[in-house]
Protein backbone atom coordinates (compact mmCIF):
# COMPACT_ATOMS: atom_id res chain seq x y z
CA UNK A 1 0.00 0.00 0.00
CA UNK A 2 1.27 3.34 -0.82
CA UNK A 3 1.41 5.94 2.56
CA UNK A 4 -1.80 6.13 3.78
CA UNK A 5 -4.14 8.86 4.17
CA UNK A 6 -5.48 7.86 7.45
CA UNK A 7 -3.70 5.72 10.34
CA UNK A 8 -6.96 4.34 12.66
CA UNK A 9 -5.63 3.08 15.89
CA UNK A 10 -7.08 0.94 18.18
CA UNK A 11 -6.63 -0.45 21.80
CA UNK A 12 -8.25 -4.08 21.69
CA UNK A 13 -9.85 -5.86 24.80
CA UNK A 14 -11.10 -9.70 25.38
CA UNK A 15 -13.89 -10.92 23.33
CA UNK A 16 -14.18 -8.42 20.34
CA UNK A 17 -17.37 -9.92 17.69
CA UNK A 18 -15.45 -10.91 14.64
CA UNK A 19 -18.45 -8.83 13.29
CA UNK A 20 -16.28 -5.63 14.39
CA UNK A 21 -13.76 -6.50 12.29
CA UNK A 22 -16.12 -7.22 9.00
CA UNK A 23 -17.31 -3.50 9.36
CA UNK A 24 -14.01 -2.15 10.15
CA UNK A 25 -13.10 -3.75 6.82
CA UNK A 26 -15.85 -1.80 5.11
CA UNK A 27 -14.18 1.54 4.92
CA UNK A 28 -13.38 2.87 1.94
CA UNK A 29 -9.92 4.49 0.61
CA UNK A 30 -6.51 4.60 1.50
CA UNK A 31 -6.69 3.72 4.96
CA UNK A 32 -4.51 1.65 7.24
CA UNK A 33 -5.89 0.10 11.06
CA UNK A 34 -3.42 -0.55 13.53
CA UNK A 35 -5.30 -3.08 16.03
CA UNK A 36 -3.35 -3.97 19.23
CA UNK A 37 -3.63 -6.47 21.87
CA UNK A 38 -3.09 -7.24 25.64
CA UNK A 39 -0.91 -10.30 25.77
CA UNK A 40 -2.76 -13.64 25.09
CA UNK A 41 -5.66 -12.48 23.63
CA UNK A 42 -6.72 -14.52 20.43
CA UNK A 43 -6.59 -12.58 17.11
CA UNK A 44 -9.33 -11.65 15.30
CA UNK A 45 -9.59 -13.25 11.67
CA UNK A 46 -9.60 -11.14 8.49
CA UNK A 47 -8.69 -10.67 5.08
CA UNK A 48 -7.88 -7.17 4.80
CA UNK A 49 -4.39 -6.34 4.07
CA UNK A 50 -4.82 -2.67 5.41
CA UNK A 51 -5.28 -4.14 8.95
CA UNK A 52 -2.05 -4.61 11.04
CA UNK A 53 -2.76 -6.59 14.19
CA UNK A 54 0.07 -6.41 17.27
CA UNK A 55 0.29 -8.03 20.15
CA UNK A 56 1.48 -5.65 22.98
CA UNK A 57 3.99 -7.09 25.62
CA UNK A 58 1.71 -5.80 28.59
CA UNK A 59 -1.75 -4.91 28.95
CA UNK A 60 -3.09 -1.39 29.82
CA UNK A 61 -4.92 1.88 27.00
CA UNK A 62 -1.64 3.71 27.44
CA UNK A 63 0.90 1.04 26.04
CA UNK A 64 -1.67 -0.12 23.62
CA UNK A 65 -2.76 2.79 22.30
CA UNK A 66 1.12 4.42 22.03
CA UNK A 67 2.03 1.38 20.39
CA UNK A 68 -0.22 1.98 17.96
CA UNK A 69 0.59 5.22 17.32
CA UNK A 70 4.14 4.40 17.41
CA UNK A 71 3.60 1.83 13.37
CA UNK A 72 0.92 4.50 12.31
CA UNK A 73 2.42 5.78 9.24
CA UNK A 74 -0.65 7.95 7.95
CA UNK A 75 -0.55 11.76 6.85
CA UNK A 76 -2.98 11.73 9.28
CA UNK A 77 -3.97 9.59 12.40
CA UNK A 78 -7.54 8.94 14.35
CA UNK A 79 -7.62 7.00 17.56
CA UNK A 80 -11.07 4.97 18.60
CA UNK A 81 -11.94 1.81 20.48
CA UNK A 82 -12.81 -1.66 19.83
CA UNK A 83 -16.63 -1.28 20.12
CA UNK A 84 -16.58 1.93 17.62
CA UNK A 85 -17.71 1.60 14.11
CA UNK A 86 -16.31 4.00 11.20
CA UNK A 87 -17.90 5.88 8.09
CA UNK A 88 -16.81 4.18 5.59
CA UNK A 89 -16.06 7.28 3.11
CA UNK A 90 -13.52 8.45 6.25
CA UNK A 91 -10.99 8.94 3.90
CA UNK A 92 -12.96 11.37 1.88
CA UNK A 93 -14.07 13.13 5.02
CA UNK A 94 -10.43 13.65 6.12
CA UNK A 95 -9.21 14.80 2.96
CA UNK A 96 -12.12 17.63 2.27
CA UNK A 97 -11.54 19.30 5.77
CA UNK A 98 -8.00 19.40 5.49
CA UNK A 99 -7.87 21.22 2.02
CA UNK A 100 -10.44 23.86 3.71
CA UNK A 101 -8.34 24.39 6.50
CA UNK A 102 -4.93 23.29 5.90
CA UNK A 103 -3.41 25.10 8.88
CA UNK A 104 -5.77 23.35 11.49
CA UNK A 105 -4.20 20.67 13.57
CA UNK A 106 -7.15 18.41 14.16
CA UNK A 107 -10.80 17.90 14.06
CA UNK A 108 -13.72 15.90 15.95
CA UNK A 109 -15.92 13.29 14.81
CA UNK A 110 -19.52 13.42 16.04
CA UNK A 111 -20.52 10.22 17.70
CA UNK A 112 -23.73 8.22 18.32
CA UNK A 113 -24.23 6.05 20.87
CA UNK A 114 -26.26 2.40 20.84
CA UNK A 115 -27.03 0.06 23.33
CA UNK A 116 -24.87 -3.28 23.73
CA UNK A 117 -25.79 -6.13 21.07
CA UNK A 118 -27.51 -3.69 18.86
CA UNK A 119 -25.72 -4.90 15.82
CA UNK A 120 -28.69 -4.02 13.44
CA UNK A 121 -28.53 -1.09 14.05
CA UNK A 122 -24.84 -0.21 14.27
CA UNK A 123 -24.54 -1.50 10.85
CA UNK A 124 -27.26 0.22 9.07
CA UNK A 125 -27.20 2.09 6.43
CA UNK A 126 -24.93 5.31 6.85
CA UNK A 127 -26.33 9.21 5.95
CA UNK A 128 -23.92 10.92 3.91
CA UNK A 129 -21.71 13.63 5.23
CA UNK A 130 -22.34 16.92 3.54
CA UNK A 131 -18.97 18.39 1.71
CA UNK A 132 -17.35 20.22 4.11
CA UNK A 133 -16.94 22.80 2.06
CA UNK A 134 -20.53 23.56 2.10
CA UNK A 135 -20.88 23.58 5.81
CA UNK A 136 -21.33 27.34 8.05
CA UNK A 137 -18.30 27.97 10.16
CA UNK A 138 -19.79 28.30 13.77
CA UNK A 139 -17.58 31.05 15.93
CA UNK A 140 -17.96 31.79 19.28
CA UNK A 141 -19.97 34.94 19.63
CA UNK A 142 -22.12 33.09 16.75
CA UNK A 143 -24.64 31.86 19.28
CA UNK A 144 -27.94 31.53 17.31
CA UNK A 145 -26.23 28.69 15.10
CA UNK A 146 -26.89 24.98 15.98
CA UNK A 147 -23.80 23.26 17.03
CA UNK A 148 -24.89 20.06 15.68
CA UNK A 149 -25.42 21.50 11.79
CA UNK A 150 -22.56 24.04 12.01
CA UNK A 151 -18.51 23.52 11.87
CA UNK A 152 -18.06 24.10 15.57
CA UNK A 153 -14.44 26.16 16.16
CA UNK A 154 -12.07 24.66 19.02
CA UNK A 155 -9.82 26.63 20.26
CA UNK A 156 -6.86 25.72 22.14
CA UNK A 157 -7.23 24.96 25.94
CA UNK A 158 -5.79 27.89 28.23
CA UNK A 159 -2.79 26.26 29.48
CA UNK A 160 -1.35 29.91 30.85
CA UNK A 161 -3.45 29.92 33.38
CA UNK A 162 -1.87 30.29 36.75
CA UNK A 163 -1.29 27.93 39.49
CA UNK A 164 -4.19 27.73 41.80
CA UNK A 165 -3.99 26.60 45.06
CA UNK A 166 -7.41 25.93 45.34
CA UNK A 167 -7.50 23.58 43.32
CA UNK A 168 -6.88 20.92 46.42
CA UNK A 169 -9.57 21.86 48.39
CA UNK A 170 -12.24 23.41 46.07
CA UNK A 171 -14.13 22.30 42.41
CA UNK A 172 -11.71 23.43 39.48
CA UNK A 173 -13.40 25.86 37.04
CA UNK A 174 -10.50 26.57 34.56
CA UNK A 175 -11.47 23.47 32.26
CA UNK A 176 -14.56 24.87 31.54
CA UNK A 177 -14.97 26.08 28.13
CA UNK A 178 -15.46 24.86 24.06
CA UNK A 179 -11.90 23.97 24.47
CA UNK A 180 -11.02 19.70 23.86
CA UNK A 181 -8.55 18.70 26.86
CA UNK A 182 -8.97 14.66 24.88
CA UNK A 183 -6.90 13.05 21.91
CA UNK A 184 -9.54 10.11 20.73
CA UNK A 185 -12.30 10.40 18.33
CA UNK A 186 -10.36 13.22 16.50
CA UNK A 187 -8.16 13.35 13.31
CA UNK A 188 -5.03 14.78 14.02
CA UNK A 189 -1.71 15.48 11.99
CA UNK A 190 0.41 12.42 12.26
CA UNK A 191 3.86 14.59 11.90
CA UNK A 192 2.79 16.39 15.08
CA UNK A 193 1.70 13.11 16.65
CA UNK A 194 5.06 11.44 16.04
CA UNK A 195 6.88 14.71 17.44
CA UNK A 196 4.90 14.82 20.78
CA UNK A 197 5.50 10.58 21.24
CA UNK A 198 8.83 10.85 20.70
CA UNK A 199 8.92 12.86 23.96
CA UNK A 200 6.88 10.96 25.43
CA UNK A 201 7.97 8.09 25.40
CA UNK A 202 11.14 8.83 26.95
CA UNK A 203 9.52 9.82 30.38
CA UNK A 204 8.24 6.09 30.71
CA UNK A 205 12.52 5.19 31.57
CA UNK A 206 12.71 5.61 35.43
CA UNK A 207 16.47 4.02 35.54
CA UNK A 208 18.62 1.60 33.39
CA UNK A 209 15.88 -0.80 32.60
CA UNK A 210 13.23 0.44 35.31
CA UNK A 211 9.75 1.54 33.12
CA UNK A 212 7.07 3.50 34.22
CA UNK A 213 3.54 3.12 31.74
CA UNK A 214 0.73 4.33 32.98
CA UNK A 215 -2.21 1.63 32.79
CA UNK A 216 -5.10 4.65 31.97
CA UNK A 217 -5.44 7.92 30.61
CA UNK A 218 -3.91 8.14 27.69
CA UNK A 219 -6.76 10.37 26.12
CA UNK A 220 -6.06 13.32 28.02
CA UNK A 221 -2.13 12.94 28.38
CA UNK A 222 -2.11 12.69 24.57
CA UNK A 223 -4.66 15.31 23.86
CA UNK A 224 -2.71 17.99 26.24
CA UNK A 225 0.50 17.37 25.69
CA UNK A 226 0.00 17.63 21.82
CA UNK A 227 -1.35 21.19 22.30
CA UNK A 228 1.32 22.24 24.58
CA UNK A 229 3.61 21.00 21.71
CA UNK A 230 1.58 23.42 19.92
CA UNK A 231 2.27 26.41 21.94
CA UNK A 232 6.10 25.51 22.58
CA UNK A 233 6.40 25.41 19.15
CA UNK A 234 4.84 28.31 18.08
CA UNK A 235 2.28 27.22 16.32
CA UNK A 236 -0.42 28.25 18.29
CA UNK A 237 -0.79 30.80 21.21
CA UNK A 238 -3.66 31.97 23.62
CA UNK A 239 -7.43 31.72 22.25
CA UNK A 240 -6.34 30.35 18.94
CA UNK A 241 -8.39 28.06 17.09
CA UNK A 242 -6.37 24.42 16.26
CA UNK A 243 -9.24 22.81 14.65
CA UNK A 244 -13.55 21.96 14.51
CA UNK A 245 -16.21 19.58 15.64
CA UNK A 246 -18.04 18.08 12.51
CA UNK A 247 -21.69 18.32 12.54
CA UNK A 248 -23.90 15.53 12.56
CA UNK A 249 -24.80 12.67 10.64
CA UNK A 250 -21.81 11.04 12.58
CA UNK A 251 -18.76 9.74 11.45
CA UNK A 252 -18.93 6.69 14.38
CA UNK A 253 -20.54 5.03 16.05
CA UNK A 254 -20.04 3.41 19.58
CA UNK A 255 -21.83 0.57 21.17
CA UNK A 256 -21.76 0.53 24.81
CA UNK A 257 -19.53 -1.97 26.82
CA UNK A 258 -21.24 -5.73 27.70
CA UNK A 259 -21.79 -5.30 31.06
CA UNK A 260 -18.56 -7.69 31.84
CA UNK A 261 -16.71 -4.37 30.78
CA UNK A 262 -18.62 -1.66 31.91
CA UNK A 263 -15.44 -0.23 34.19
CA UNK A 264 -15.82 1.76 37.15
CA UNK A 265 -14.06 4.86 35.88
CA UNK A 266 -14.33 6.22 39.42
CA UNK A 267 -11.12 3.89 40.70
CA UNK A 268 -8.91 4.78 37.54
CA UNK A 269 -5.73 6.87 38.54
CA UNK A 270 -5.76 9.50 36.67
CA UNK A 271 -3.22 11.15 38.17
CA UNK A 272 -0.30 8.77 37.46
CA UNK A 273 -0.31 9.64 33.62
CA UNK A 274 -1.02 13.15 34.32
CA UNK A 275 1.79 13.63 36.50
CA UNK A 276 3.69 12.92 33.16
CA UNK A 277 2.33 16.28 32.18
CA UNK A 278 3.81 18.43 34.52
CA UNK A 279 7.08 16.07 34.03
CA UNK A 280 7.00 17.48 30.13
CA UNK A 281 5.58 20.88 30.71
CA UNK A 282 6.41 22.14 34.12
CA UNK A 283 5.63 26.05 32.89
CA UNK A 284 1.78 25.79 32.22
CA UNK A 285 -0.53 26.01 35.08
CA UNK A 286 -3.11 24.55 33.84
CA UNK A 287 -1.39 21.10 34.40
CA UNK A 288 -0.77 21.88 37.69
CA UNK A 289 -4.38 22.54 38.57
CA UNK A 290 -5.01 19.60 37.00
CA UNK A 291 -3.49 17.57 38.87
CA UNK A 292 -3.98 19.08 42.35
CA UNK A 293 -7.75 18.37 41.70
CA UNK A 294 -6.54 14.94 40.88
CA UNK A 295 -5.34 14.20 43.96
CA UNK A 296 -8.21 15.66 45.71
CA UNK A 297 -10.72 13.49 44.12
CA UNK A 298 -7.83 10.85 44.45
CA UNK A 299 -8.68 11.52 48.46
CA UNK A 300 -11.70 12.02 48.56
CA UNK A 301 -12.53 8.38 46.79
CA UNK A 302 -9.74 6.94 49.23
CA UNK A 303 -11.93 8.59 52.28
CA UNK A 304 -15.12 7.38 50.52
CA UNK A 305 -13.96 3.70 50.72
CA UNK A 306 -12.70 4.16 54.04
CA UNK A 307 -15.85 5.13 55.17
Amino acid sequence: MIKPTLSVIIPMRDNVPQLWIEALSKVEGNVEFILVYPPEVPLLNHDDSRIRQIVSSLRGEVIQRITALLNASGTYVLSINCDEYLYPKIEKVVLEYFQRFPNSSLFKLRQKFYPYGNQEKLLEEWEAVTNIENIQVRRGQDHHLPTTETLQEIPICPLENPLNLFCLIKDRRDHHGPHQENFDKKVWKNSLVQEQLNDIVKLFTLLGPFKYVPFWCSDRLLGLSMQAKLYTKGLATKGDIIGHILPFPEQFRTENNPPEFRYNTTNRRYVLAECLLLKLYPQYGYFWNLVLASLKNLVRIKSGKNK
